[in-house]
């Protein structure tokens, strides 16, 4: 059936070539959404249709070694270790490897402290307890895609469990358990979609239900073995179930409120194509020769694609060009393959369950090829000796850049005064998301120099507009509404001027109403308007003969891993990034848009255009960095505190017209 064949995995009596096949399918959606082909917005639920597979394999091992009388847990483990344990300790040493190679000391010291949580199957807690709106990056980060390796390998140490205590109580009830069990997991990952998106997504009590909906083909298979199905309604089964795939794949996006119920689409998909795999035409989707090869060196593939995008996007420090996205899909097939027929493949069938003194020896040496190394790059600082000297200074006095120099860092969310207040009247209020926060360092020294202050209204990863909110994960956020009906009381009744920055180009696609219906935009020029009649409906809140002030976006620092990933790399390696530490204007973040939203504010009374680039660019270039090797960008978009300082301070003679109006 594949360029396998002679493997005891496909000459095993009960292999079933269409799973692997389906898994060809859910790989090479994540393959796809990952490279950043926006056809396949929604093709991070290929790891869903991995953990329907998992849950209809590892349910037949189960229940099949109690059905044989020979269930046993530790041997049932070491199997699952010896199955995956090889090929990702290959791809942790080689992540270290490549981050010594190319990565700056804090991305170091992150990349060897996800190493470790790989290793012991519990990345998913980290990557959940780190999540926010300046978490670890995921650019930088190339062992994201090991938390559903967690949740995998979570899951094989509850359900043996279930299968053998269900059994033993009474085999006929198993079916209804692993209904009950996924009812209440999908209840759970629905309702905490209000609660907690990212702890959702991460943690494995909200991913049961998937497994779960495999775990019950095993029955549906058996019952189908037993009662054939026609051909016809096998052929139906199949097109429904493939029809549910590609509508997720196709017309999912990050807008999709997930897990929860949407996941039932994929999940149900995988699962009838499972079912219905003996299919006489539509089966052959799966189970031919290419599909199945790709099926089963899916892992291998998954294991590296991902630090193969990252790596690689972080050397070249721009955005991917459309050569390199079909580059970085067609590779993974090539080295998944290698990785398979060397590793993956080689030592599937190690027996982990003897512990003689080779044995041991073997696998305490394993456990320290990362341990050992993750622990020296963490007590090290990263390996910082590896840094460019000329931008060393950098690093000492800054080890975490982003998180201590971005210019809102010190101001919190909500309301706060930026400046002297000292009695005297407010000169404006400033709404906004990270996007306005970013000025609050600059805005607060100034003002205080000249005895004023402004108020704020700040909420990160927020969209400020009346009847319209961010969808968070489909989830439309009250805290945005509440900001702004707080910024517009505040410059309507103390009539004073209200200054508005936002992410304008980040909320295309998330954009929503209060009662969380999606509001979607064909085009730019579409979302443009929107944004014109969006500043209509708050200049009419705050009084048409206030003063309206939109502040547009800053160019950025060409990159969004950030300028710390470029100048704290080893200094071994050409500075290949430098070149984009200067950027072309028309380059830079929403250059088109700020000239949209400037013409907008020339065309109507009281309304005031103030655009960054006039402070950051000239004759054409962006700068990122002045004198005294200060940098004016803590991340690739947010300004840094320096920078902060450095624009506010060319936009003052401005904005304190605007104050004294």
């Amino acid at each position: 059936m594949s360029l396998f064949s002679t493997t005891s995995k496909t000459q095993s009596a009960s292999y079933e070539p269409g799973v692997d096949g389906l898994r060809a399918l859910a790989v090479i959606a994540v393959l796809f959404f990952h490279a950043g082909f926006q056809a396949f917005s929604g093709g991070y639920v290929g790891v869903d249709v991995f953990f329907v597979i998992s849950g209809y394999l590892i349910t037949g091992i189960l229940l099949n070694s109690c059905i044989e009388g020979k269930f046993s847990f530790l041997r049932f483990m070491a199997r699952r270790v010896a199955r995956l344990y090889p090929a990702l300790l290959l791809t942790l040493v080689l992540c270290l490897i490549a981050g010594f190679l190319l990565f700056s000391p804090d991305d170091y010291v992150a990349l060897a402290d996800s190493s470790v949580f790989a290793l012991f199957s519990v990345s998913n807690f980290r990557f959940w307890l780190v999540s926010g709106y300046f978490d670890t990056s995921s650019e930088t980060n190339p062992l994201l895609h090991t938390w559903s390796l967690g949740v995998e390998q979570q899951f094989y140490l509850i359900w043996p469990f279930v299968i053998f205590l269900v059994y033993r109580l009474k085999p006929a009830l198993l079916p209804w358990v692993l209904l009950a069990l996924g009812a209440v997991s999908l209840a759970l990952s629905q309702w905490y979609l209000s609660v907690d998106t990212s702890a959702n997504y991460y943690l494995t009590p909200f991913r049961v239900f998937e497994f779960a909906i495999g775990g019950l083909m095993v029955f549906a298979v058996d019952y189908r073995k037993r009662h054939t199905p026609g051909v016809i309604l096998y052929e139906i089964i199949m097109a429904v179930g493939i029809a549910l795939l590609l509508y997720s794949i196709f017309v999912y996006d990050k807008t999709t409120t997930f897990p929860g119920l949407h996941a039932l689409v994929p999940a149900i998909g995988a699962a009838l194509c499972i079912y219905a795999s003996p299919a006489k035409y539509l089966g052959n989707i799966f189970r031919n020769r290419a599909m199945v090869t790709v099926g089963l060196i899916s892992y291998s593939m998954y294991l590296i694609h991902w630090p193969l995008i990252v790596f690689y996007k972080y050397y070249i420090y721009r955005p991917l060009l459309l050569s390199e996205r079909w580059a970085l899909v067609i590779a993974p097939f090539i080295l998944g393959y290698l990785m398979y027929v060397l590793v993956e493949n080689r030592y599937r069938r190690v027996d982990l369950y003897s512990w003689y003194f080779k044995q041991t020896i073997q696998r305490v040496f394993a456990l320290a090829l990362i341990l050992v190394p993750a622990l020296m790059i963490m007590t090290s600082n990263g390996m910082s000796f590896r840094m460019n000297d000329y931008f060393a200074e950098h690093m000492a006095n800054s080890p975490r850049f982003h998180e201590e120099q971005y210019g809102g860092a010190g101001f919190a969310m909500g309301s706060q005064v930026l400046g002297d207040a000292n009695g005297r009247r407010k000169s404006a209020v400033l709404l906004g998301d990270s996007y306005a926060r970013q000025y609050a360092f600059g805005l607060n020294q100034i003002l205080a120099a000249n005895k004023k202050w402004v108020d704020t209204s700040f909420e990160d990863g927020c969209f400020f507009g009346p009847g319209y909110t961010r969808l968070l994960d489909g989830v439309p956020r009250k805290d945005c509404v509440e900001r702004l009906e707080y910024a517009l009381e505040e410059a309507k009744l103390s009539k004073v001027p209200l200054l508005y920055a936002v992410s304008y180009q980040n909320y295309q696609k998330t954009m929503g109403t209060p009662d969380g219906k999606r509001v979607d935009f064909p085009d730019t020029e579409t979302y443009i308007r929107f944004l014109e009649k969006n500043f209509d409906a708050i200049h009419e809140r705050i009084g048409l003969a206030n003063t309206l002030v939109i502040i547009g976006t800053p160019p950025g620092a060409g990159s969004q891993v950030g300028l710390a990933s470029c100048v704290d790399r080893p200094g071994y390696l050409p500075l290949v990034c430098a070149k984009y530490l200067e950027l072309n204007e028309k380059k830079g973040n929403a250059y088109a848009l700020n000239r949209s939203l400037e013409k907008y504010a020339q065309s109507h009374k009281n309304v005031e255009f103030i655009n960054p680039y006039s402070v950051l660019c000239e004759e054409g270039r962006c700068v990122t960095m002045i004198e005294r090797k200060q940098f004016l960008y803590s991340d690739g978009t947010h300004l840094s505190k320096q920078g902060s300082a450095f624009v506010i301070q060319g936009l003052w003679p401005r904005l304190k017209a605007i104050f004294e109006k």
